[in-house]
């Protein structure tokens, strides 16, 4: 079962994402959809702040991944630039992987095979400002 919700503002985004974090724990997997703008990282945010990072949280689209560390550390994957499987071998997840909460966006095909039960939020653009979250029924 999914909860839809819809997100008026970037606050209500971050909110959600507060709500989830608080759900999630290490070695959790989360997988996040949505188009280019729709709020991914927005909501990367407030599963953030739920893991106590005070860093500044932004997209990883060039670097691949960024870390934080928290009262639970964070890994922040974006494959949006990606298309070989092998780039999440490189990336070493893995060891650091099972002591931290890994969010991954655009995550298409690539996790799949390694995250093949990964719960899946999804982000899509209402209008302008509003914004349609799927939430898995166990996370919202």
């Amino acid at each position: 079962m999914v909860t839809e919700v819809l997100s008026r503002s970037p606050e209500e985004t971050r909110a959600w994402g507060r709500r989830v974090g608080a759900r999630l724990g290490p070695g959790d997997v989360l997988l996040l959809v949505g188009e280019l703008g729709a709020g991914k990282t927005t909501f990367v945010q407030g599963v953030a702040a739920a893991c106590g990072v005070v860093a500044g949280v932004r997209s990883p689209t060039f670097a691949l991944m960024h870390r934080y560390r928290g009262t639970t550390d964070l890994l922040h994957v974006d494959l949006y630039r990606e298309s070989d499987p092998r780039t999440l071998e490189d990336l070493d997840w893995e060891g650091s992987g099972r002591e931290a909460i890994t969010l991954v966006e655009w995550p298409r095909d690539l996790t799949e095979e390694r995250w093949p039960h990964a719960p899946r939020i999804e982000i899509d653009h209402v209008d302008e400002t509003t914004r349609r979250l799927r939430i898995p029924e166990d996370l919202g």
